[in-house]
């Protein structure tokens, strides 16, 4: 498949210099160690979720958006439009690309933040917690993906991407983070969360099927 080439160069890429995911590592790492001082011990398992999803979106915010950022610096991405690539296979590149980095980075960050938070022997469900957080960062970053190529073009699009992004992926914020929690004190219902975030990504992958080919080739 021509995605799959797409992220593996990509990958190629990233692992030969490292610039975003080491970026993206020590972003975590200083956010999980800030939110350990600064958190009082006895709200930390309240607040463990949210600020464990907190880092995700901060760090991928910053991050997932270099997929097509580096085309445009590297002035690649008029070679990309006229290869005999469709638009659909770029996209899906890009968001596997994103996947990766993604895996990796919840790979090394969870372990961490649950031994700064103690809280490794108090998650009543383990397996749903860890399929909440992956669910969420995978439509996460689908959506992200998506949507970074609308603004890569602009000068401010640092300050663009919030804006057009947290609207959007509100429902899987709360959803996410719903599910962790529900995770966390083993109660029921953690399916409805669930349900809504798997929903939203197949939507956001529909609209994106759409009219990503429009938008890359204008």
């Amino acid at each position: 498949m021509k995605a799959l080439d797409i992220a593996r160069k990509d990958l190629k890429i990233e692992f030969r210099e490292k610039s975003t995911l080491n970026f993206m590592i020590l972003f975590s790492l200083i956010a999980t160690m800030m939110f350990n001082v600064t958190i009082p011990q006895k709200f930390s398992r309240d607040l463990f979720a949210p600020l464990l999803w907190l880092v995700f979106l901060f760090v991928g915010m910053l991050g997932y958006s270099r997929a097509f950022l580096r085309e445009i610096e590297l002035e690649t991405i008029d070679g990309l439009r006229l290869a005999p690539i469709s638009p659909l296979s770029i996209l899906f590149g890009k968001i596997i690309f994103n996947l990766v980095i993604m895996l990796l980075i919840e790979l090394i960050i969870l372990p961490i933040f649950l031994i700064f938070f103690e809280l490794k022997m108090q998650i009543a469900n383990p397996a749903m917690f860890l399929i909440s957080l992956t669910a969420g960062n995978i439509s996460f970053v689908i959506v992200s993906s998506s949507l970074s190529y609308l603004i890569i073009k602009s000068k401010a699009r640092e300050l663009l991407l919030p804006i057009i992004l947290f609207p959007v992926i509100f429902p899987i914020i709360t959803s996410t983070i719903n599910a962790m929690q529900m995770a966390m004190n083993g109660f029921a219902g953690i399916s409805s969360p669930l349900s809504l975030i798997i929903s939203f990504t197949v939507a956001i992958i529909g609209v994106a099927y759409l009219t990503f080919e429009y938008v890359f080739l204008e």
